[in-house]
């Protein structure tokens, strides 16, 4: 390459003497011929030598120009640019584009097929040069990243290309899923209806149920892996790594149905609810995971397995309905400690969820009774009438009494002091209560409610009364009214609202009912209640009247056993009607849930019926709703009603997707 070039510029310098002679000759003779024209041949010269050392620049200029085109070529940057032989990392050199146009021997192991490499190259080029991404290639895992970088060649001449590097960090990745696998979780295990099943059994058969279950529970533990441990006759704590639990998710934790079905005479099916709680390393976080989520799985009614893994709740489970527990002395000590709770406070503000329902209306006009007992102000916080309350707010408009109890959010803001008492009924949920913000200020908060526990309850309630297993917020209410006694002197008014609270609730008594309901109803019938007052706050228009025929009528089966409707929103209480359709709709035979949606302004209501054999909660949970095993609902926004009849059959699917152990 040197011999060539030097013969190059000799050749070169041996022309230029040449020229140069032969100009200095033709000058002379031209001196010779006359004196002028000399003068004139050495201007020429001049001239010429000058022009012929431009146009000699100008090419050379030319040539170097060609070459800086050229080294942008695929085949010239190959010539002028080379990768390490030694590199141990998989390397690439890419064009501008993500084009690869070389690379060494460890990016042809990762990449067996060259094909591979663009889907990675375009990650890389949309996460931006210089950002490192995680990528999996052929079952490693790689840290990968593009780098622009400028090559110049021999001559000057400026190219960019992308630079592409891969860090093999599958052992670190393995290392870490193998430790994430081999974390411990903690499981809270509770026999929710222990003392009532041992109570069904002969004194010389209870030892041997106890046996039976304590054997159940440690085979399950052996066969998952884990270490079961009894800390009271209906408690146990269960560890276990997290990756055996990823097993019992797969298998439904089928533990429940061996409990329910266990046999030990004649006597009723055992349940058992647990929490499992992941603590992202930390025993502790693990354990009070645990321990919420159990509480939550009870609040739910029991028999099933909620694990709580951060704020992330995953639900198992839950095909019994809610548990019982006729416990007069829990209900009686809240009833004490509510009536110093009001007694202690300066004003008392109680108010239920948005769109109150007879129950949510009725169960605040308990409380009123229980403040005019003490003496105290009281005040329903409601700022909008719901159609399925009309009928009661009108008679309480006549009532002298209740005539300003009704205030609206501003009004109870204003009167709120640190010794405000807010009690709040019919819904544990703050994302749904009448007045997030007279929650927010509050300094007490006292809660009643008998929904099935959600995620999202209200967890800074000074005393909470939470039975999933009540009938309705009413018959709980009815219930304090009883404990205290002959000082709470119930007016007619008031005594209606409360059974029509728990009418409502439990569909003329044919759903949830228990011993301690009827007792209510007879306790309130004995203070005043009129069952025809309280049929005649259920009544409805003939328009509404004809909305649910016509919502029966166009009703569609879905799997053949459940029941899909939509109520006209033409009518002034559609959501009402969308509920009763609902519950015509379990009439028909065969039908063992129903669903009925209906658009009022820009959400789509959504009343959701069963009789046990499909848990309608799991499903409206699905749709962002809630309620109980049998009766539940869902509000959706931005959809049309044939939306929404596409997401409950979607919502249908995954439940029953999920029930399929």
């Amino acid at each position: 390459m040197d011999d060539l070039s030097g013969n190059k510029k000799k050749k070169k310098g041996e022309v230029s003497i040449v020229g140069a002679a032969a100009v200095v000759l033709a000058v002379c003779i031209c001196f010779i011929l006359d004196v002028k024209i000399g003068i004139g041949a050495i201007i020429g010269a001049a001239v010429g030598f000058f022009c012929w050392r431009q146009l000699g620049d100008g090419s050379t200029q030319e040539k170097t120009g060609e070459k800086k085109a050229a080294f942008l070529d695929t085949e010239v940057l190959r010539e002028n640019f080379s990768i390490p032989k030694n590199m141990p990392i998989p390397y690439a050199v890419l064009d501008m584009r993500g084009h690869i146009l070389m690379y060494n021997e460890p990016f042809a192991q990762a990449f067996p097929e060259m094909e591979q490499a663009d889907a990675v190259v375009d990650h890389l080029k949309k996460a931006g040069t210089g950002k490192t991404q995680l990528v999996e290639v052929n079952g490693r895992y790689y840290e990968a990243v593009l780098n622009q970088c400028d090559v110049v060649a021999e001559n000057g001449a400026l190219g960019m290309v992308l630079n592409m590097t891969m860090l093999d960090v599958t052992a670190e990745k393995e290392m870490e899923k193998k430790l994430e696998h081999s974390e411990i979780v903690i499981g809270m295990l509770f026999l929710d209806n222990y003392e009532e099943v041992v109570d069904s059994l002969p004194e010389d058969r209870q030892p041997l149920l106890s046996a039976v279950v304590d054997r159940k529970l440690t085979q399950f533990a052996t066969d998952a892996n884990g270490v079961m441990r009894k800390l009271e006759k209906d408690r146990y704590i269960f560890l276990l790594s997290k990756g055996d639990l990823e097993a019992l998710k797969e298998k439904k934790f089928d533990i429940m149905h061996t409990i329910r079905e266990m046999s030990v005479g004649d006597h009723m099916p055992m349940t058992m609810s647990m929490g499992v709680g992941i603590g992202g390393g930390s025993l502790e976080e693990a354990m009070q995971s645990a321990k919420a989520a159990l509480d939550l799985a009870l609040g739910r009614g029991g028999d099933q397995v909620l694990i709580k893994d951060g704020e992330k709740y995953l639900f198992y489970g839950a095909k019994a309905g809610e548990v019982g527990r006729n416990n007069r002395i829990r209900s009686r000590v809240k009833a004490d400690a509510l009536w110093e709770l009001m007694g202690a406070s300066s004003s008392i503000l109680v108010m239920g969820h948005r769109n109150a329902d007879l129950d949510s209306l009725g169960s605040c006009m308990g409380i009123c009774a229980i403040a005019r007992a003490m003496d105290k102000k009281c005040r329903i916080v409601m700022s909008e009438v719901g159609v399925g309350v009309k009928h009661l707010y009108a008679n309480m408009a006549e009532n002298g009494h209740y005539e300003t109890a009704i205030i609206k959010e501003a009004e109870a803001l204003k009167m709120m002091d640190d010794k405000t008492l807010v009690i709040v009924v019919d819904t544990h949920r703050s994302s749904i209560v009448e007045s997030p913000s007279v929650l927010e200020a509050a300094k007490k908060i006292v809660l009643f409610d008998h929904h099935r526990k959600s995620p999202d309850a209200i967890d800074h309630a000074v005393l909470t009364y939470h039975e999933a297993y009540a009938s309705s917020t009413a018959e709980l209410i009815t219930e304090m009214i009883q404990h205290i006694g002959k000082k709470v002197k119930l007016k007619s008014i008031e005594a209606d609202a409360l059974l029509a609270g728990i009418t409502v609730d439990t569909k003329n008594f044919a759903v949830k009912t228990g011993a301690i309901t009827f007792e209510a109803a007879a306790f309130l019938r004995r203070n005043g209640a009129d069952s025809i007052r309280v049929r005649m706050l259920f009544q409805n228009d003939i328009e509404s009247y004809k909305a649910k025929a016509a919502a029966v009528k166009d009703a569609e089966l879905f799997r053949d056993c459940m029941a899909i409707s939509v109520c006209p929103s033409n009518v002034e209480d559609s959501m009402l009607v969308a509920a009763q359709t609902a519950d015509d709709l379990m009439n028909v035979t065969g039908i063992k849930a129903s669903f009925v949606c209906t658009k009022v302004g820009e959400l789509v209501y959504v009343s959701a019926r069963s009789f046990g054999d499909i848990n309608v909660q799991r499903i409206m949970e699905k749709l962002g709703g809630g309620g109980h095993f049998t009766v539940s609902g869902a509000q959706l926004k931005d959809c049309t009603t044939e939306e929404a009849k596409d997401q409950i059959r979607k919502a249908i699917e995954e439940y029953l997707e999920e029930e399929t152990v």
